[in-house]
């Protein structure tokens, strides 16, 4: 008997290629000339209505995004860069679109020690609860 639960749905979120390239035209937009958000604000809306995705919840997404980039540019910390990329992905810019992007990556090594399958890692596939490590979830190992 198959189970219908929203635990083994797919969480991932599918657009369109068209809105994945607006993401990433809007936000580079968007660090070159950030008085341009708002106009980029009303256009990721109709984007949202023609996608069915709720707007409140892709701006909420979008801002974290701004808000991550700001303090890393201010710290140049390497675990926020990789907030950074992750937070990217919540925004429809995956891995392979996030090098368009003008942000540089961190100087010197800033690779993390992540596990294979974990999904707060860049380069792994998400969905994996088998590792609850890192700064949420990490208390639940022994559960």
């Amino acid at each position: 008997m198959q189970s219908k639960s929203d635990f083994t749905a797919d969480s991932n979120i599918k657009v369109s290629d068209t809105m994945q390239l607006f993401m990433v035209s809007l936000l580079k937009d968007v660090l070159v000339h950030p008085e341009n958000l708002n106009s980029g604000k009303k256009q990721l809306k109709a984007y949202c209505e023609n996608e069915y995705l709720t707007y409140r919840v892709v701006e909420h997404e979008l801002d974290l995004f701004l808000a991550l980039l700001a303090d890393y540019r201010s710290t140049n910390s390497p675990v926020l860069y990789y907030f950074l990329r992750l937070q990217a992905q919540s925004c429809f810019v995956g891995e392979h679109l996030f090098a368009f992007l003008p942000i540089e990556a961190p100087e010197g090594d800033y690779q993390l020690n992540c596990p294979e399958h974990s999904s707060y890692c860049p380069g792994t596939e998400a969905g994996s609860s088998v590792y609850l490590g890192g700064m949420v979830g990490g208390h639940l190992l022994g559960l």
